[in-house]
């Protein structure tokens, strides 16, 4: 028996190359290059709580949200304080260090 009557799904949205995949435990540092805007992050409401992340600060993963609707999301505590964030996946990188931009091959 078909059912007609229902919309077609949806495909679900797939990660982008570019995000990190942490497994729970782990340990990352934030990526957010930007030191004079706070880092996003994801059901905060419109400010950031006093005290928030910067880049390079080490975290813990403690949950992620496969589907969460800007894409992969991850729950971290800070381990300076114990403090705990959710942050989208593109906003953490597994060094401590940024790694430099490759450099952008010019036309000939």
């Amino acid at each position: 028996m078909a059912f007609d009557n229902l919309r077609p799904a949806k495909p679900a949205a797939r990660r982008t190359k570019k995000e990190p995949i942490f497994g729970v435990g782990w340990h990352a540092f934030v990526n957010w290059p930007h030191p004079a805007d706070p880092v996003p992050l994801v059901g905060a409401g419109d400010a950031p709580p006093a005290g928030g992340l910067v880049d390079g600060q080490e975290v813990e993963i403690l949950s992620w949200r496969p589907r969460a609707r800007d894409g992969l999301a991850y729950q971290i505590r800070r381990l300076s304080d114990g403090h705990e964030f959710w942050i989208l996946a593109l906003h953490l990188r597994r060094q401590r260090d940024a790694q430099p931009a490759e450099p952008v091959a010019e036309p000939t």
